[in-house]
């Protein structure tokens, strides 16, 4: 007997379904999911649409936050006023595979599929975005920095019956800027060989907080919890000299044919993505 299609309108609607599933997989813009599928990579006897959820399907700003429902689209979230000035995730989405993607892909669903070089959840990652997760049982704020099973790829620690209902980015303040930068053989539709987002605040033009993301170096997204530490209280040339001539240790690069490749040019990577952070902060105060 093949797999069960549902298309609930309504959060409780899916969250029942959900509950009451062996193993339920969750549709969302389908990208991924339907490939896998197809491929045999991932199984479900219940596939659950979630996309007629209209409470899902919003960008708003609240208190601090900017919440990105669980259905928007990576082409809904390029276009919207609230996102423009986060200049490293217009970078990221743009790179985001073809605009015939981008049309159905959601951040959402590049963030449960938990690959390794994901442009949009790599820069999420950065901007230290927290993901909402909703069952029957309750509801849940994960951090995306602990939202990974760290030890292998395409792995998370949502539950079978959870939702990934919102994505939440703390606004950005005075004095922040952010970039992304990703290296791969070709311009598009390409993964990617070495990915770095970074969000930065600074205050008279010394860094007082960093948030640094490293992707496709290892089996999962990578926190720059080392170089974060290491830029603090420096100036832009200070920063981008260190990143420059220190190879982020943090990233632990796993043996691959690319491994020399990606060990020569992620310090390079890193300082560029900098440099970018500091110029959106400069083009925000002007």
């Amino acid at each position: 007997m093949g797999a069960l299609f549902f298309r609930p309108e309504t959060e409780e609607e899916a969250l029942k379904l959900l509950s009451s599933s062996e193993n339920p997989l969750i549709i969302n813009g389908g990208t991924d999911a339907v490939l896998f599928l197809k491929e045999g990579k991932i199984k479900g006897d219940t596939l659950i649409s979630i996309a007629s959820i209209k409470e899902y399907g919003n960008i708003k700003e609240k208190d601090g936050w900017i919440e990105i429902g669980g259905t928007v689209t990576v082409d809904k979230m390029m276009s919207s006023p609230l996102l423009s000035e986060f200049s490293g995730l217009t970078e990221a989405m743009e790179h985001m595979a073809s605009p015939a993607i981008r049309r159905m892909a959601t951040a959402a669903g590049n963030i449960c599929t938990a690959a390794p070089a994901a442009d949009v959840a790599a820069m999420l990652y950065a901007l230290g975005s927290s993901v909402k997760l909703k069952s029957i049982r309750g509801e849940r704020i994960v951090p995306l920095s602990s939202f990974y099973n760290t030890k292998r790829s395409y792995s998370t620690v949502m539950e079978k019956d959870e939702i990934l209902t919102s994505i939440l980015i703390p606004s950005l303040q005075k004095g922040e800027g952010t970039g992304y930068t990703r290296l791969s053989r070709r311009k598009s539709q390409d993964i990617a060989k070495v990915m770095v987002g970074v969000r930065l605040k600074t205050e008279k033009g010394l860094i007082t907080s960093a948030s640094i993301s490293l992707g496709a170096v290892n089996a999962q997204l990578v926190h720059g919890t080392e170089t974060e530490k290491a830029i603090i209280g420096m100036n832009e040339k200070e920063a981008y000299d260190y990143a420059f001539t220190h190879f982020p240790e943090e990233a632990q690069l796993h043996e691959s044919y690319y491994t020399e490749y990606k060990k020569a040019v992620l310090p390079s990577t890193l300082a560029e993505t900098i440099k970018k952070a500091f110029l959106s902060i400069k083009e925000e105060e002007r």
